[in-house]
């Protein structure tokens, strides 16, 4: 049979990713897994039996096209109590995972060309899904405290002077992936106004809003600050209960949702899976998620004990308050993308700094995660990075 004429022409612009990146490594610095010395493997066989006990007729049929409804009740009751969002259940829809609800969004706004505000670096899977679909992606200058919105606000002016009409404002605004800093609250309430006045949505990722390990209390998402249905938000549970179990969701307002049922949210989650993460939050999330915290300080400890060890002073990194990466700086000239293959070659991956932006540029940086590793590994793969990043001239 040949096939080559009879794909769809509708498929997906094609972006380039490094090969690396798929490597088998014993140090994988390059993923946010969920942090398996703490996973709650014992918790969830009971939940899931005692879940089964009480809905498993429900199995017999296909679930409701939003999703558990015990599930988003329970998620609009941890936005309301937690992220100063109140929110209807009817307004949140499941998915597989973040990446479901961003790609589903996603297909209902962006034709290409069409604009989209990111931070100056921005998450590789949905700064690929952007590219896929043609979107012109503007990095905002990013600091310490998240998103520049005086200069997000003088680019929508820019490009509203082209002629053009901005569609997002995409913004990761809790321990932004993969720079690691979070939006000031202030600066929060600046992007809702200039979200409002420029008609331009929000579109608010928290997936990390769970991974506090210490510093300051975060501030309240952009999702209750907003009384004009301005802001879309979407989060998951994949990092904090396993990303195999692919829980995720978004909250949008009334006209995005009636477009997203055209196209069912692109993708249910497993229902079973979904009853499962249920019960097991019902019961347990509080002290599940201290217990994520802890483990993840000690690995976070560790790996900026390592790099401040190991790399030189001519480079530089953040100290996250939560998350699960650690952002770093080397000197300009250095190419993360170039040296990848000679890292994966010593059994460490991490990302190069250009897989975060539109035109992969600016390769002198790096993601590093620390979620997977144990605290002991981490210290011997950054050490075996650090020579790597030496043979291959990274550091001069």
């Amino acid at each position: 049979m040949d096939y080559s004429g009879l794909f769809s022409s509708n498929m997906p612009l094609l972006v380039e990713m490094p090969v690396g990146l798929q490597a088998d490594t014993k140090y994988v610095f390059s993923v946010t897994y969920a942090d398996k010395g703490v996973f709650p493997t014992e918790g969830l066989i009971e939940s899931l039996s005692k879940v089964i006990r009480a809905e498993g007729t429900t199995l017999s049929q296909y679930p409701p096209p939003q999703g558990h409804l015990g599930m988003r009740e329970l998620i609009a009751g941890i936005l309301a109590g937690q992220r100063g969002s109140p929110t209807d259940p009817e307004s949140i829809f499941l998915s597989s995972g973040a990446g479901g609800a961003i790609g589903a969004i996603l297909d209902v706004f962006i034709d290409p060309d069409d604009v989209v505000f990111v931070e100056e670096f921005s998450y590789l899977g949905t700064m690929k899904m952007l590219l896929e679909r043609g979107a012109d992606v503007r990095h905002v200058p990013t600091d310490s405290n998240g998103m520049d919105t005086e200069a997000l606000e003088r680019m929508i002016e820019e490009v509203v002077a082209e002629g053009l009409k901005p569609k997002l404002i995409y913004t990761i605004s809790v321990f932004q992936n993969p720079m690691g800093v979070t939006l000031s609250h202030d600066r929060r309430r600046h992007m809702v106004e200039v979200s409002q006045k420029y008609g331009v949505p929000i579109f608010e990722n928290e997936s990390y809003a769970d991974f506090r390990i210490d510093g300051d209390p975060l501030p309240p998402a952009m999702l209750g600050m907003d009384d004009q249905d301005s802001v879309m938000y979407v989060s998951a549970y994949t990092k904090l209960m396993g990303c195999g179990l692919r829980i995720g969701y978004g909250v949008v307002p009334e006209p995005v949702m009636e477009s997203l049922k055209k196209i069912r949210f692109g993708g249910i989650p497993s229902h079973l899976a979904a009853m499962g993460v249920y019960q097991y939050l019902t019961d347990n999330r509080e002290e599940y998620i201290s217990d994520v915290a802890g483990s993840l300080r000690a690995s976070r400890d560790s790996m900026l004990g390592a790099l401040a060890k190991h790399f030189p002073s001519n480079t530089s990194w953040s100290k996250p308050d939560g998350g699960m990466m650690i952002w770093v700086e080397l000197p300009e000239g250095a190419d993360t993308m170039a040296a990848l293959p000679a890292a994966v070659e010593a059994d460490v991956k991490y990302n190069p700094g250009p897989v975060f932006r539109a035109n992969r540029d600016m390769s002198n940086y790096l993601r590093l995660t620390y979620s997977h590793n144990s605290p002991q590994e981490i210290g011997e793969g950054i050490e075996i990075l650090a020579g790597v990043f030496q043979r291959e001239g990274l550091f001069a």
